[in-house]
């Protein structure tokens, strides 16, 4: 009997996003608020005794080789169980994309983690893959518990908070990415920044209060990367009623907060017939979770 589980891997929102400090490894020290949300990649993991571990995808992007994140994740789980890499297929329906901000291959990595604890029947703890996921990426952590939570450190720090904002948001992509790596250089030459109040969207996040939440919100990256479409994307936003816009990330996917359904999908539809990727997204409560 085949052994296999569909994992869904949700991607994340930066609601605010500051980074503190550089450790003397040159690791950039973040506190930041961040929201599992409804736009998502499913991953099949299937179980496959005789054949090598192999990746594929329905987009060409998508790197299959060691590269991966799905793959490095699972060798740092093996290798922590002390076996060799699985004989298993993944085969990933991407939907987040690339160069967004919104965690997509952290997501997938997550859960690869988390689908082949279950595989493998290997008895790992959520912190236990959390320490896994650290060392195949800054994201990974928090896409492994999800929800909403203050995150710190390097990545690995992570609080879970009460999130009592039901709204929908409106995630809009551009036509370009932008690398993360070059986006903290930029920040890194800059002498000034611009930080958010972390502690003021939190108590407003608790409170329900989508104004008061995103009131003193920001993302330290936006002064430094933003570009003219960044700054076009959010315009189009609030003309259109989102209370708040702000990039995710490094970028360059911009999200908007919405009152009610109706104005974020009328957004959405406009955004798309503009040539952008658009989606109105919700709050979900996990970071990654196996649906079959």
């Amino acid at each position: 009997m085949t052994e296999a589980l569909v994992i869904r891997a949700n991607a994340k929102l930066n609601l605010s996003l500051d980074v503190t400090g550089v450790r003397e490894d040159g690791y950039h020290i973040v506190d930041m608020v961040n929201r599992s949300v409804t736009l998502f990649d499913e991953i099949r993991i299937e179980l496959t005794p005789g054949h090598p571990f192999s990746i594929k995808s329905n987009v060409r992007y998508f790197p299959t080789d060691e590269k991966n994140l799905i793959w490095k994740a699972a060798k740092k789980l093996t290798e922590k169980l002390g076996t060799e890499m699985p004989e298993a297929r993944c085969t990933v329906r991407k939907r987040i994309p690339s160069q967004a901000g919104l965690g997509g291959g952290s997501a997938d990595a997550a859960a690869s983690l988390i689908g082949f604890n279950s595989l493998l029947k290997a008895g790992l703890s959520e912190r236990e893959l959390c320490d896994i996921g650290a060392a195949v990426g800054a994201d990974v952590p928090f896409c492994v518990i999800g929800g909403t939570a203050r995150v710190g450190g390097i990545g690995e720090v992570i609080q879970s908070i009460d999130d009592n904002l039901s709204c929908p948001m409106l995630i809009a992509m551009p036509r370009h990415g932008r690398s993360t790596k070059e986006a903290y250089a930029m920040l890194d030459r800059t002498p000034v920044l611009v930080h958010p109040d972390t502690d003021s969207i939190i108590k407003g996040l608790a409170e329900g209060d989508a104004e008061k939440a995103f009131l003193r919100a920001g993302n330290v990256f936006e002064p430094v990367t933003a570009d003219e479409v960044t700054e076009e994307l959010k315009n189009k936003m609030a003309a259109d009623g989102a209370v708040y816009s702000a990039m995710t990330g490094t970028g360059a996917a911009v999200f908007g907060v919405f009152q009610r359904p109706r104005e974020a999908l009328e957004a959405r539809d406009l955004l798309r017939t503009e040539g952008y990727g658009a989606w109105v997204v919700y709050r979900a409560d996990k970071g990654a979770e196996i649906i079959t």
